[in-house]
Parts: C-alpha cells; sequence; structure tokens
C-alpha cells in the first residue's frame, strides 16, 4: 500500500511565478559552475544533491491524494486541484472504472477540482463520494452552476453517488478498511485511516491542536497508533497556530513531530503548506521540526532507550510516493 501526493498545498492553488522560478535556475546554475556534465543522467544527479526548494515547490496544487491499495477500484482523499493531475495520470482514455473519494469537508480548495476531473464525463464510471457532511452534494453542485462554471454538474455521465454517512461511522473498499475521526475546524472534518494487510495510512487534513492535544487519552493520539504513514495538516507555525491563527481549523510541525512520536507512527509526512510562504520558508520550518523530533523524543524515552518516532519525516509535495 502506498500514498500518492497529487495535490498538498493549503487554502488556494499556488503555483510558482517565473520570477521564482527563474531565481531557482539561477542559483541552480551557479551552484553548478564548477561542475562537469558529459550526460543528461550527470546533471540529474546533481540535482538529486539540492534541496527540493531549490529543484522543485511545496505548493502547487490543493488537497488530493491517491491511497494505492492493488485494488480494482481507485481510492482518493479530497477533491482538490490535484484531482485532475490524478486524472491526467490515467491517460486520455482510461478504461471505466470505479473512484471512492474520500471528502474531509467542503471547504473550496477540497473540492475545487472535481468540475475538471475528466472520468466524470466519461460514461460506464462510477463515482462515489464518502463522508460525512450533510451537504456534500449541494456542494459539489453548486460550484458547478452558473455563473461560478460554465459545465452544469448534470452534464457528467458517470455514475456519481453520495455516500454520505453518521459521524462515527466506518468504510470499506474491498479488502480495504476505513475508519474515521471527526477533527477541530470550522464546519468540522474528517481524518481517515485505511487499512489493509496489516499496513495502515492517515490521511489528516484541515485539523487543529490546542492545549488538549497534550493531555494524556487525547483520542488522536490512539487514532494515529502506529501508523505507517501519517499524513498531517502542518499549514502553520506553531506561534501562529497557538496565537494570531487560532480557531482556524490547522495546525503545525511541532504539534506533528509531538503527535506523531506519542503515537509511534513511523513516516510523518507534513502537508497543506501555507501558500504565503516560500518554499524555503518550508524548508526551514521543517528543519526545526526535525531538530524538535530530536528533543522531544528524548523527553519521551525511558532511560536508556534510543527508541525515536517518527523514523522519518517529509513535506508532501506534487508527485511525492510514500511507501506503507
Amino acid at each position: 500500500m502506498k500514498a500518492i501526493i497529487w495535490g498538498s498545498c493549503g487554502s488556494l492553488p499556488s503555483p510558482t511565478s517565473s520570477a521564482a522560478i527563474r531565481q531557482k535556475v539561477r542559483e541552480a546554475i551557479w551552484g553548478a559552475r564548477e561542475q562537469k556534465f558529459d550526460s543528461l543522467e550527470a546533471v540529474d544527479a546533481y540535482l538529486d544533491t539540492l534541496p527540493h526548494s531549490a529543484s522543485g515547490t511545496y505548493k502547487a496544487n490543493t488537497s488530493c491524494v491517491q491511497i494505492e491499495a492493488n485494488t480494482d477500484e481507485y481510492i482518493v482523499c479530497d477533491a482538490g486541484t490535484g484531482l485532475r493531475d490524478f486524472a491526467l495520470s490515467l491517460g486520455k482514455t482510461p478504461p471505466a472504472a470505479t473512484y471512492h473519494i474520500f471528502v474531509s469537508h467542503l471547504h473550496w480548495d477540497h473540492i475545487q477540482g472535481f468540475p475538471f476531473f475528466a472520468p466524470a464525463y466519461q460514461a460506464g464510471n462510477r463515482i462515489i463520494f464518502h463522508g460525512f457532511h450533510k451537504k456534500t452534494e449541494q456542494a459539489i453542485r453548486a460550484q458547478m452552476a452558473a455563473p461560478c462554471f460554465p459545465v452544469p454538474f448534470d452534464a457528467m455521465q458517470a455514475d456519481i453517488e453520495f455516500d454520505i454517512r453518521e459521524d462515527g461511522a466506518q468504510f470499506a473498499v474491498g479488502d480495504v478498511k476505513v475508519s474515521t475521526i471527526k477533527q477541530q475546524h470550522p464546519g468540522d472534518s474528517w481524518g481517515y485511516c485505511f487499512q489493509q494487510g496489516g499496513k495502515r495510512i492517515i490521511f489528516s487534513s484541515d485539523s487543529e491542536h490546542g492545549p488538549e492535544a497534550r493531555e494524556e487519552g487525547y483520542p488522536f493520539v490512539d487514532f494515529f497508533r502506529n501508523a505507517d504513514v501519517l499524513i498531517f495538516d502542518g499549514q502553520y507555525t506553531f506561534e501562529e497556530a497557538t496565537n494570531e491563527k487560532k480557531n482556524w481549523g490547522h495546525s503545525d510541525h511541532m504539534t506533528a513531530v509531538e503527535l506523531a512520536a506519542r503515537a509511534k507512527v513511523r513516516q510523518l509526512i507534513v502537508f497543506h503548506h501555507e501558500p504565503a510562504y516560500t518554499d524555503a520558508e518550508i524548508e526551514e520550518l521543517h528543519q526545526a521540526a526535525l531538530r524538535y523530533c530530536a528533543e522531544y523524543n528524548q523527553q519521551l524515552a525511558p532511560i536508556g532507550s534510543t527508541e525515536s518516532y517518527p523514523k522519518r519525516i517529509e513535506l508532501a509535495f506534487d508527485g511525492l510516493v510514500i511507501e506503507a
């Protein structure tokens, strides 16, 4: 089982500007001024030594994550603009299939890619929205109504269903079991845990964790327990999340580290990046989180123990593949 990130930016798409791309290219060329390249493979090897902020970006599409579980049916979390790139990866004329879209909540950055989802316009496909918000169908239809969009929802040829349940309900896609947890976010959001064959991938975006997160018995610690992959909303700095952006429904890198360490998560993927930050600033937050992880594990570990969690902390970016 694996997770594939198709959209990792928070709030709105944030494509890199031409000026920012030029600056990245300029710095990369200058850094290679003493290098000698005799093949494109050598160029790739050099680029692989650069930080991702110098050769790519953490901010492009909004929220969309594919859960690949070797099933005949597709599993996707959220329908932000990354959903379009997921569809493009399938080719121009993919065979008819069933697509399961698990929706965290209905804010626009989490559903705005659906009008551009090519399989929805192909007869023979089946698309099932899973979630908990009673107005899911209304929201999906409304964003495609005039004057907001030129193509109405009813023009879609796929069979589109809405599987909306009560809080606490569980789901299943083949042999993939899906458990859920309600999260603190304006209008509410839900996190999803996908489990198959002893592997667990958790998608927990748009979730705020206040001072109660440091108390014993905090339910998210149990929900995250022993996850192979935890995709976690770390949009803000700790200072922002606890002060001027308190109650905005998002979290931070430091809280991500604490919860992942307490829950003994193997891989922590920080997701839903702040679009106002530069790629370099996002990497600075990441480096601070890595340092904090070492310090925090020293506080948690029994005397003499060298156990440390999470084993890996990575920044999400579009195209990242994480093996469970």
